[in-house]
């Protein structure tokens, strides 16, 4: 029995996956719910475990295709005696279709990936003196790489320029912010935060947070709780924009900005208004981890009403961040730092981070946001613990 494995919907508004890496090749042996390949959309990096235990008799798409939901994208070979173990989901396999794949000449788009088309052209190749080797007389990587090699020292590419070719999530962490940036007047505002407080507490409680949790305590799960709390007082914050008005969420899907190995990703913790401290502080390191392991559902990363990203572990102080479209503004934490202040005209070393939000002036203007900022300054500068 052959069973299908086809490029799934991840998402309701998702038309097509990229395969990024097969996990198993043509002749081998797979068990069931173990990872055969590594897809990405423009809402989510994951992995697609195979739905039955068999062989991969055939690999359709190859790596760094693009290809609609609902393909073919490959052929499991499942004995008699397995076959009764498939129960998998209908936008994972689907009985057994008969697919050819006559080997046939194809026309010089079809025989050209993007890939490909990439590095021709930055290696100044003309695609039409390759000769493919590949399917149908397609052109691969490593035919671009042997004629690169054939060309006469006249032809070879200048070594003090590198082009490097855009992933797929690169593509979609582009189209998603010239997008922001096209369509939303973003104006920032920076507030000053003292964390003293919070710091202190932190340093006390960190040890034994460990023991007790299993994960550690962070500065990020505060200033969470300060923003939710601060979004509930204005919502005007926690809105969208339409053309029919703006609309206000009276619920808080709070995405958390992770950054990732290929770009970055957001997130996004459900209903984090009706949660406390703790089962915030342990949501974010789940979802931080599962983000880098590539283990995030689709759900998981859409539905975000405000949006928080931490710049800071890199270093930096302040930063101009760019509005998740569909949401009115976006938080961003620099580094908090030690330094000397004037507490009563006397000098004090605190620890002091700088906190920028960008909003869209069509929703609100600069008071209201200046608003919003001194509620989250005042909630982190007398910081007592929060339920």
């Amino acid at each position: 029995m052959e069973v299908n494995i086809i490029m799934p919907q991840m998402g309701e508004s998702v038309a097509e996956g990229t395969i990024l890496q097969w996990l198993v090749n043509e002749g081998e042996r797979i068990e069931k719910d173990k990872p055969v390949v590594e897809i990405s959309t423009d809402k989510v990096d994951t992995e697609v475990p195979s739905p039955v235990t068999g062989v991969m008799s055939k690999i359709l798409h190859k790596e760094n295709e693009t290809i609609p939901v609902g393909t073919v994208i490959g052929i499991i070979q499942v004995q008699a005696a397995e076959a009764e173990e498939i129960a998998a989901p209908k936008e994972i396999i689907s009985p057994k279709v008969e697919v050819q794949t006559p080997k046939v000449e194809v026309s010089e788009r079809e025989r050209v990936s993007p890939l490909v088309r990439t590095l021709a052209k930055q290696y100044g190749i003309d695609l039409k003196k390759v000769k493919g080797t590949g399917e149908g007389g397609r052109i691969t990587k490593k035919d671009i790489m042997d004629y690169v090699g054939e060309k006469p020292v006249e032809e070879e590419v200048k070594e003090r320029e590198e082009v490097i070719p855009l992933s797929p999530k690169r593509k979609i962490i582009a189209e998603r912010m010239s997008l922001s940036k096209k369509t939303i007047p973003h104006v920032t505002t920076n507030f000053e935060i003292d964390l003293t407080g919070i710091v202190k507490y932190r340093e006390n409680r960190k040890e034994g947070f460990l023991k007790e949790r299993g994960f550690n305590l962070t500065y990020l799960p505060f200033i969470m709780k300060a923003v939710i709390t601060a979004l509930k007082e204005f919502p005007i914050l926690n809105s969208t924009w339409t053309e029919e008005g703006i609309r206000i969420k009276r619920y808080v899907n709070l995405g958390i900005a992770a950054s990732i190995e290929d770009g970055l990703i957001v997130p996004v913790i459900k209903d984090a208004d009706k949660k406390d401290f703790l089962r915030l502080a342990e949501e974010v390191q789940d979802l931080a981890k599962r983000a880098r392991d590539k283990k995030l559902s689709p759900d998981e990363v859409q539905e975000g009403t405000f949006t928080i990203t931490n710049y800071g572990v890199g270093g930096s102080l302040f930063g101009n961040p760019i509005i998740v479209p569909n949401q009115s503004a976006i938080l961003g934490i620099g580094s908090i730092q030690k330094r000397p202040v004037i507490i009563d005209d006397a000098i004090a070393i605190r620890s002091i981070v700088y906190l920028s939000l960008s909003f869209d002036h069509r929703i609100l203007d600069g008071a209201q946001a200046d608003k919003f900022m001194r509620r989250i300054k005042e909630l982190l500068e007398t910081w007592d613990y929060w339920s």
